[in-house]
């Protein structure tokens, strides 16, 4: 994967530090997803590029700076080794995983691990994390580290449930784990959920939602079960970020868009285009058709997008013109 051309400077587009407003909606935050398997698929596994692309992002006043997970259905750089080397180059901006698959971890190192990462940071930590999708490929992944596929959702569960535990020192078998986060509760969690029962977990113990939802309408559906589920347990709903993964592809030329974003999509997974936007949020067209899709999610509550850049050969690109549409 090339860097491709040179990145826009910043500019002061945004309502406020992270945020921009887009299509006229209400102020959002923005993120971009790194990547870090593409550059083991397309590219050459140098992770260089990887960290220009995090400062740059920076520059640019995105809001955060997000990579993801998988040992061997879908390998990639070790999620929080290059966290820790974005917040080592960068000083403001949000880092944070989309998603981290607790069920590979133990709970204990898995705590140590991101507290350290915390401190490195300064407190920019956040976590997104979930259970991965059911396919063949996901349960190999998980055998290899002796965790059966039908365990999958409770060890997120319990292994965040410990997290936080020994993050703040209330461990039920009595660990005082060290360093403590930056954060004085740790890292906020966001949950990457769909089915009715993490959703309802979603609003009772989490501190925000991050899904992938097809739709603004699938999007809005689940904020409100989200929400429910928060008052229900005696939670502030508006305490929850609600955020939202999206792909985007940007193109003057919409079918070479929707090339780009079919021939990434199905490099990514191995699975038919049309099957992958059954089930994940995917725009491919003009600046004005990407710009009026984002802006539906925003409509229907989301406060974060996370914006994953589909392309397999120019991600500064696609980040340029993503910054130029948030821009006007």
């Amino acid at each position: 994967m090339t860097t491709g051309a040179r990145a826009p400077q910043a500019e002061s587009v945004q309502a406020a530090p992270g945020t921009f407003s887009v299509a006229g909606s209400r102020p959002v935050e923005v993120g971009l997803l790194l990547p870090t398997r593409e550059a083991l698929i397309f590219g050459d596994s140098d992770p260089a590029p990887l960290l220009d692309f995090a400062t740059n992002a920076e520059s640019l006043g995105f809001a955060s700076i997000w990579v993801g997970e998988s040992l061997l259905a879908r390998p990639r750089f070790e999620p929080l080794t290059l966290l820790a080397a974005v917040a080592a180059r960068t000083s403001r901006i949000t880092i944070g995983t989309a998603v981290l698959l607790p069920a590979l971890h133990q709970a204990v190192p898995l705590a140590q691990a991101t507290a350290t990462l915390d401190r490195i940071s300064h407190g920019r930590l956040v976590l997104g994390v979930g259970a991965a999708a059911p396919l063949p490929a996901t349960a190999a992944e998980l055998a290899t580290v002796g965790v059966r596929m039908e365990d999958r959702a409770r060890r997120v569960l319990d292994n965040v449930a410990r997290c936080k535990a020994l993050w703040t020192g209330q461990d039920a078998q009595g660990i005082d784990l060290l360093p403590k986060p930056h954060q004085p509760k740790g890292p906020s969690v966001w949950l990457g959920a769909a089915g009715p029962k993490m959703l309802e977990r979603t609003g009772q113990s989490f501190d925000g939602w991050l899904p992938i939802s097809p739709t603004a309408e699938v999007f809005a559906a689940g904020l409100a079960r989200v929400g429910s589920a928060a008052a229900a347990a005696g939670r502030n709903p508006r305490d929850l970020t609600m955020a939202v993964y999206l792909n985007v592809s940007i193109d003057d030329d919409a079918a070479k868009a929707l090339a780009e974003q079919r021939a990434y999509m199905e490099a990514y997974y191995g699975t038919p285009f049309e099957f992958q936007k059954t089930i994940q949020a995917c725009c491919a067209g003009s600046a004005d058709e990407v710009r009026s899709w984002i802006a539906g999610y925003v409509s229907a509550g989301a406060q974060h997008v996370v914006i994953r850049p589909t392309t397999t050969t120019d991600y500064a690109t696609q980040v340029s013109r993503l910054h130029a549409l948030l821009s006007n």
